[in-house]
């Protein structure tokens, strides 16, 4: 089992807590370090990553998760790209259809068969392919000048070769992502739990299966909040904004969870606000009960964590993910520290 960590950007202050972050999570041992994306409330992903791989020599660096819609896959391509570039090889890129970035920006995610044709695009592009240009139904018809109809990307040969992961949000694109990519990321309304990995990695399975893959070659990363403290209830409050995003408005949960609480699930969904997105103050958090936080984060004391780990490792789980956030530096290194101590040991 592998550990990293997702780290939250948040904005109103420089990107130096991220990057302290990043160093604490490599000194404690974590392979790879995530920053997330989500532009209008958080800084830039990209500038954020860069300057973790200046200030880092070990650790992975991906994007946890950047999407195809607030940017041209062939750009994202191009950052990935220069990533890898300027961290020596120790890129990852993770992409999904789009969340907090998308809404806050007043658009909408990518809908499946719009992300089959921008993974399959991009990891052509990162394969060192010419590939038809991918242009908006607007494009088609126009005749600009200059304009090229088959692209490549400069440097790929050199530079592409790295994992792409998927964020999934239920079945179909789970099955999607162990077709087109190398590791397939779910959040806590799957990845949080046995019954929700369980199903998971069968979808992943058959998709690796259509596309002639072995299954076995899949990652699979459990993107799920932690906190740890000798009182449960206290580290149970600090995922509660986190847990509340995981189930609002999912088109598929575990039974466990979907069914169980229904209605949970329905307030959250009627009072998320993106702009308070996994923010520690948000309103939402305070409709989260204990069951339903203990079901979609690695939380509690240390052997709760324990617990979660190993309960999520049986399952299929290969790597975990803990959440982080700048709005609580200090918070946050401390759960790197006792999580290196305290839980990945024991797992």
């Amino acid at each position: 089992m592998n550990f990293s960590c997702m780290i939250w950007p948040f904005s109103g202050a420089t990107v130096e807590p991220v990057v302290r972050l990043a160093q604490t999570a490599e000194q404690c041992g974590f392979e790879s370090v995530y920053v997330g994306d989500s532009q209008m409330i958080w800084n830039d992903v990209w500038v954020t990553l860069a300057a973790c791989a200046v200030a880092t020599e070990r650790v992975k660096l991906g994007t946890g998760v950047t999407n195809t819609v607030t940017r041209h896959p062939a750009v994202t391509a191009n950052a990935a790209m220069t990533l890898n570039m300027l961290s020596n090889g120790r890129a990852k890129l993770g992409l999904g259809a789009g969340d907090s970035a998308v809404r806050t920006a007043g658009l909408s995610p990518a809908r499946l068969p719009q992300l089959r044709e921008r993974l399959t695009f991009m990891r052509a592009l990162l394969d060192g392919k010419e590939v038809e240009a991918l242009r908006p139904p607007e494009e088609a018809a126009k005749q600009t000048w200059g304009r090229v109809d088959r692209v490549r990307l400069v440097g790929a040969d050199k530079w592409g070769k790295f994992p792409v992961q998927f964020a999934c949000m239920g079945p179909k694109s789970v099955e999607m992502a162990g077709e087109l990519c190398d590791g397939v990321i779910v959040d806590g309304h799957m990845g949080g739990n046995a019954e929700g990995v369980r199903a998971t990695v069968v979808a992943a399975a058959e998709g690796a299966r259509v596309a002639g893959k072995d299954p076995k070659t899949l990652r699979f990363i459990a993107a799920i909040d932690a906190a740890i403290d000798a009182d449960r209830s206290k580290a149970l409050d600090k995922v509660r904004p986190t847990a509340a995003r995981n189930i609002a408005r999912k088109p598929w949960l575990p039974d466990t969870l979907g069914v169980e609480h229904a209605d949970v699930v329905k307030a959250v969904s009627e009072s998320y606000k993106f702009y308070e997105h996994l923010d520690l103050t948000a309103k939402h958090r305070q409709l989260i009960p204990d069951a339903v936080a203990m079901k979609c984060c690695i939380a509690g004391t240390p052997q709760d964590c324990i617990d979660k780990g190993r309960e999520l490792k049986e399952a299929g789980i290969t790597e975990i993910s803990i959440f982080l956030t700048s709005q609580d530096e200090a918070g946050s290194h401390n759960v790197l520290q006792r999580f290196a101590k305290e839980v990945i040991p024991f797992v």
